[in-house]
Parts: structure tokens; C-alpha cells; sequence
């Protein structure tokens, strides 16, 4: 945090502490009428407690660490604009190690029994499945801002729903799969498109299915599998492959699979050390020259966008100019970085607070969004412990009616429902209007690993996007 925001945000927690002594300094003065020697110290409003769970170690590690800075970016903001409630708020951020089992459902009832208002996270699909129930039974609103599973679409009913997502859900991904393999997409033209040895772009027929056997794995494999052969003549799925969330020691056997089943595209669904290790092992295996000079490509997903797949794809890791199997790797990702007014209000922010790190990688601005919009339906319900309000409010912040509100203006937003206004929060990471299920639509990207000439890394760069009634189209 930048020196300007941390005085800024010590100063709105002053106030509200010395208001609280004010009133503390003149009732003790009226009991005792003057009999006291000094009055006592004043004392800080407690904080209100936010959980936070994230993998910071573990498979999501370089994805998660981003978000705890947007969360802290938005904790900053926060208090800068006088806290909630004329209380300071606190994000206390639990590292999940990950996990898919016991520990990530330990730090849901350790936060729980520390009397968390609300949680963001976890960010993997079956973490969520795992964690839900705990959260829902105690009526605490979870926002998981990168859990993209179908199954959470249905997990709780609308009416006792508390679980959210401000990313859309994997059967827009699968959309977006698809609609790249198709190689249809208007306004894609050839740049950055597959080749066959002859130069020209590849559509796929043939498509293969990899995923990991999870939650996220295996539902969006479900929504390319029931529509994949929907999408025209000779459309055919060729092989699903089910491998475990776990890195195995190689994928020999199951990408000679791959390659056997004369697949012409395959959907890579997993995390990145998975991907990587999978990728380099289909790679150096027999028969994947004559599948590429065909124009085989790999088609990753969100879990596989990630600046630790790009590092674990190098033959050298601290050299990002070796070379790298993730070269010629495609992917999709909900866009997260849409480029719009509000984003590029977010980013400004997060690099105010963290001027040394890269501009806000994927899932930054829904994870803020996620923040700022558990402390609107604070604020908006008046009460940390009313639940129930909370979660009413959360519905009405994110949707109105009432005057749109920005991440720049945060700290308005909040002094306008103290006035009583009606507010509707514009989220950073685009629509943030939470329909009954608790999800939202958006667009999605196609990116590209490629080796840019001038500096000789591999990195990202995307290469298509699509609209949210693009991808209703290939689900319908």
C-alpha cells in the first residue's frame, strides 16, 4: 500500500476511534460525576472481520497470490472512505493451501468460528462444493471470485441461496471452447490461428476431452461432450480423459491416447502444473509431430491461464527466453480485463496500492469486485449480524436501482447509502448483476501463448473475443 493510502486509511480509523472515546469519555464522566483522576484511554472501534480463503500454496498458488493484493487494494479503499458501519474492516486472508479436501473445509470453519461476516473464496470449483454447505448453514454470504463449476449453479435454491460468483459459469466457457475450435468466430480472422503444414488455419471435427477429475474438470467437460456434436456434421468427440487433480510423474500413457484417437484439437481442462506437465509429455511423445503438421492444437482453459504455467512449461525456469512447451497453446478465459471505464478505474487503484507488480492479472478485478460488494451490502443492510439483510442487500447493491456507482467512487457509494440513496454498484470486472442462481454473464477471450520476437519470451496475448449472446448460441 502506498504510504498516501495507508495515512489516509489510519486517519478514517482515527476518526471513527475517536468518536467512539468521545462518546466512551463523556458517559464515564456522568456516572462519576468528576470523581475520576483522568478519563480513560479512548478506545478503537472494533473491526469488522471479512474472511478471505485462498490458495497461496499449493496448485493455485500463482494464481491466488494477485488476489489477496485486490483484496487488500479494496480493504484500503475501503477504510479510506470511513470504513463501514463508523467501524474499520479487516480481511483476514486464511491460505488453503489449495486443497480439495480437509484443510481448505478447516479454514471455512475456523473463519466461521472466528464470526466472519461474509467470505471471499475459495477460487477452486469442488473447494466451493466443499465449503458451501458450511457457510450457507450460517447464513454467511460466500463470493468466490474465480469458481466457475456448473454444479454451483443449482447447489443452493434462490431463495436460500448464499453463495455467489462474480465470474460466469463453466457452460459459457464451454461455449467459448467450442466456438475456437469451430475457428467460425466473427472478426478472428487468421492471426494467431492454428496452421496445418501448409500454412492455412484449422477448423476441428475431432475433438479430444482432458480434463481433470474434479468438480471443474468434469462439468465443463459435460457441457462440450452434450455439445460439441450439436454444432454441425461430423463434430464428434473422440476421447475423454479423465486424470487426476494431483501431478502424476507423466502422462506417457494417456497422451498416446491422445494421439491414437486422431484427435484434431483437444480441451485441455486443468490447473497449470497438470497442464504443463501434460503438454510436454504429449509433445515429446511418438506421433505428435505428424498430429501438429496436421494443425493439432491445445485448447487450455482458466485454470491453465496462468503465469505458473508459462514457468513450468520452460526447460529453464529462471530463463524466460528457453525454450518452452507452452508455446503454440491456446486457451479461453472469462475477460476479466475488459478494457472498459471501470476496469481501467480498478487497475489504476491496484497499481496505486502496488506499484511494483504487473498490471492486474486475470481474476484481480472480480475478486475486488467481490470486496467492494460485501461492503456495499454491509453498509446497505446497517448490521453485521442481521445475515439475512446482508445477503438481501448484497442482491440489491450489485443490481439496483438507484445511481451507478464506480470503483473510483467507492468511497461516495458508501457515504450514499449512509444518506439513504439507492445505489448500483458498476463492477470492475464487468456485469456484476447476480441473477437467481447467483451468477453472472460475461464475455470471454481466446489467448495465445506465443514467443514475442523482440523480447524472446513466451507470454500471453489474446487473439478473439467473444460476446455474451455468442456463447448462448453454442448452448441454446
Amino acid at each position: 500500500m502506498r504510504p498516501s493510502a495507508v495515512r489516509l486509511a489510519r486517519r478514517a480509523a482515527a476518526l471513527g476511534a475517536v468518536t467512539a472515546g468521545a462518546l466512551l469519555v463523556g458517559s464515564t464522566l456522568t456516572a462519576t460525576e468528576g470523581c475520576a483522576d483522568k478519563a480513560p484511554a479512548p478506545s478503537a472501534a472494533a473491526p469488522i472481520v471479512i474472511g478471505v480463503s485462498l490458495g497461496l500454496t499449493g496448485d493455485l498458488d500463482t494464481f491466488a497470490a494477485p488476489l489477496r493484493d485486490a483484496v487488500r487494494t479494496a480493504e484500503g479503499q475501503i477504510n479510506a472512505g470511513g470504513g463501514l458501519l463508523g467501524r474499520p474492516v479487516r480481511f483476514d486472508v486464511r491460505d488453503d493451501k489449495s486443497d480439495e479436501g480437509a484443510i481448505v473445509t478447516g479454514v471455512a470453519n475456523d473463519l466461521v468460528s472466528a464470526g466472519v461476516v461474509a467470505v471471499i473464496g475459495p477460487v477452486g470449483s469442488q473447494q466451493v462444493v466443499l465449503t458451501q454447505k458450511i457457510y450457507a448453514d450460517r447464513q454467511i454470504i460466500q463470493i468466490s471470485p474465480a469458481a466457475t463449476s456448473t454444479d454451483l449453479s443449482t447447489i443452493q435454491q434462490p431463495d436460500s441461496r448464499y453463495l455467489f460468483r462474480t465470474t460466469p459459469a463453466d457452460d459459457f466457457q464451454g461455449a467459448a471452447v467450442m466456438l475456437f475450435a469451430q475457428r467460425t468466430p466473427k472478426g478472428l480472422g487468421d492471426a494467431g490461428a492454428p496452421l496445418n503444414e501448409a500454412g492455412a488455419p484449422v477448423t476441428c471435427n475431432k475433438l479430444a476431452i482432458v480434463n481433470i477429475d474434479n468438480s471443474y474438470g468434469n462439468s465443463m467437460a459435460d457441457v462440450i461432450a452434450a455439445n460439441w456434436p450439436k454444432r454441425g456434421a461430423g463434430r464428434t468427440i473422440v476421447l475423454r480423459k479423465k486424470v487426476p487433480v494431483d501431478l502424476v510423474a507423466d502422462y506417457t500413457k494417456e497422451a498416446a491416447e491422445l494421439i491414437g484417437a486422431g484427435a484434431e484439437c483437444a480441451a485441455l481442462i486443468s490447473y497449470e502444473k497438470v497442464a504443463a506437465q501434460f503438454v510436454h509429455d504429449a509433445k515429446a511423445s511418438p506421433g505428435y509431430k505428424t498430429l501438429s503438421d496436421k494443425g493439432f492444437f491445445f485448447i487450455g482453459t482458466d485454470g491453465v491461464f496462468t503465469p505458473g504455467f508459462l514457468e513450468l512449461s520452460r526447460d529453464n525456469r529462471a530463463d524466460e527466453t528457453s525454450p518452452s512447451t507452452a508455446e503454440g497453446v491456446f486457451g479461453t478465459n472469462p475477460d476479466t480485463q475488459p478494457g472498459t471505464k471501470e476496469y481501467n478505474e480498478f487497475k489504476t487503484i491496484y497499481r496505486s496500492y502496488f506499484p511494483t507488480l504487473p498490471d492486474a492479472p486475470p481474476f484481480t478485478a472480480n475478486t475486488y469486485d467481490a470486496a467492494i460488494l460485501i461492503a456495499l451490502a454491509i453498509q446497505q443492510a446497517g448490521s453485521v449480524t442481521d445475515h439475512v439483510a446482508i445477503r438481501d442487500a448484497l442482491r440489491k447493491v450489485a443490481t439496483g436501482p438507484g445511481k451507478p456507482f464506480t470503483p473510483a467512487q467507492v468511497g461516495d457509494a458508501l457515504l450514499a447509502i449512509r444518506q439513504g440513496q439507492d445505489i448500483d454498484y458498476k463492477g470492475a470486472s464487468g456485469n456484476v448483476d447476480f441473477e437467481a442462481n447467483g451468477n453472472v454473464k460475461s464475455g470471454f477471450i481466446v489467448w495465445e501463448a506465443f514467443r514475442d520476437p523482440k523480447t524472446k519470451k513466451v507470454d500471453y496475448r489474446t487473439i478473439a473475443q467473444f460476446t455474451t449472446e455468442e456463447l448462448l448460441e453454442q448452448i441454446k
